[in-house]
């Protein structure tokens, strides 16, 4: 198949650029979409790394292998694939971004972005017609998703290197960037048609965080570098809470929050070595977890069995029921966790990443090993889940899509 390769350079005329601040009106939904049926970090707008309609099988194959995606020195987690029907999205740390083939990986288009040391590292959200990413240039772009032409691009600051969250019946997106180089960020909306900036919101230090949403409850939640949680008022900006956690000098909270609606929490891993889960309404701590090491993987939810699961760089996984904060089960895997976890729709496993490179399966209900497949090198991403098979990114370029299967 012939491939399409652009360079951003040479579109800038059909580029729309956002034409500054707007005022926080609510905006028309996106024609014709709704928000569980798209894709993006972590599954959804909450975060939850519950990927409705998948299964997990007590077998692995690999199906295919794409090399050479992600090879630059920055040793940074690697981003995830986003799939919509027989197409997958990716970004690089060269700074392609790239859409392929499900069936054989084979490349369909790819846009070289400006070019910068670390590339892309958030993960794409797709949303009708579109798909939108992050790049370290500190730029969100949005493409046409079947022919990768840019429909707009905004510059937000210094460095994006979170993935941008999408609510479909608002029409608006959301992202964190890094302001500068000695600190400092941002969190924006942008109207998802256009590029145009809606709001945006200052946080302390970097947040390297991506921007969970609570739509029922109208708020944003992102973590930055200092320990601050923070929540916004999602149509406006405005300041809800924020809500610093210190635990001997450790504050960082790198990860993703993961927002549990029907329990009005939202739950996230710090450097401190603990997960915590604070109120939605005032950021007072309703419980905490502690995990040994300084964790850089989000969490995930299976609401079925309202258990949160949380990876540590110890090389321990643990689900935790989500209204206690108690342990259900921990188990050791031998090697350093960075990839946050993913769960299977059909609530059965629980998939991730290992530093030894491999990824692995486990049982959602007790932790036993399922199954354990190498691939050769570090994988520190979330691996993506889409019916009965898995996506995921290595750390020295790899892509890989597996399959797995029950026997008959």
């Amino acid at each position: 198949m012939r491939q399409l390769v652009i360079a951003i350079a040479s579109l800038s005329a059909a580029c729309t650029m956002a034409a500054g601040p707007a005022q926080p009106l609510a905006r028309p939904p996106l024609p014709e979409v709704h928000d569980a049926d798209w894709p993006m970090f972590r599954d959804d707008v909450e975060r939850s790394g519950f990927a409705e309609g998948s299964s997990v099988g007590s077998t692995v194959s690999v199906l295919w292998y794409h090399p050479d995606l992600n090879v630059t020195s920055y040793g940074a987690v690697k981003g995830s694939p986003s799939v919509v029907g027989s197409t997958l999205y990716c970004g690089t740390d060269t700074g392609r971004f790239l859409a392929a083939r499900v069936a054989d990986g084979e490349v369909v288009w790819q846009v070289q972005l400006r070019h910068t040391t670390h590339g892309i590292h958030g993960s794409p959200a797709v949303v009708g017609d579109m798909v939108y990413i992050g790049a370290y240039d500190g730029t969100v772009y949005a493409f046409e998703r079947e022919s990768g032409l840019l429909s707009w691009r905004y510059k937000l600051g210094y460095q994006v290197g979170s993935s941008p969250a999408v609510v479909p019946r608002w029409g608006i997106l959301f992202s964190a960037h890094e302001e500068s180089p000695n600190g400092g960020g941002y969190v924006v909306a942008l109207d998802a048609r256009t590029g145009t900036e809606i709001w945006r919101a200052r946080t302390e230090a970097h947040p390297h965080s991506s921007v969970a949403v609570d739509v029922g409850r109208n708020r944003v939640f992102v973590g930055d570098n200092r320990g601050f949680l923070y929540a916004f008022d999602a149509h406006s900006g405005q300041l809800d809470w924020r809500r610093q956690l210190l635990e001997d000098g450790k504050t960082d909270i790198k990860t993703t929050p993961t927002v549990l609606t029907d329990l009005g929490l939202v739950v996230f891993g710090a450097w401190s070595g603990k997960v915590y889960a604070l109120d939605e309404g005032t950021g007072e701590t309703v419980w905490e977890h502690a995990t040994g090491g300084s964790m850089m993987a989000s969490t995930a939810f299976l609401p079925s069995a309202s258990i949160v699961y949380a990876a540590s760089p110890t090389g321990k996984l643990f689900a935790i029921d989500a209204r206690s904060g108690q342990s259900v089960w921990t188990v050791d895997v031998g090697s350093h966790l960075y990839s946050s976890p993913a769960v299977s729709g059909d609530g059965r496993a629980v998939v991730f990443g290992v530093s030894d490179g491999s990824i692995m399966a486990v049982s959602a209900r007790d932790g036993a090993e399922m199954w354990r497949e190498h691939l050769g090198s570090m994988v520190s991403g979330s691996p993506t889940l889409v019916g009965n098979r898995i996506y995921v990114t290595t750390h020295k370029g790899g892509l890989w899509a597996l399959e797995t299967h029950d026997p008959s």
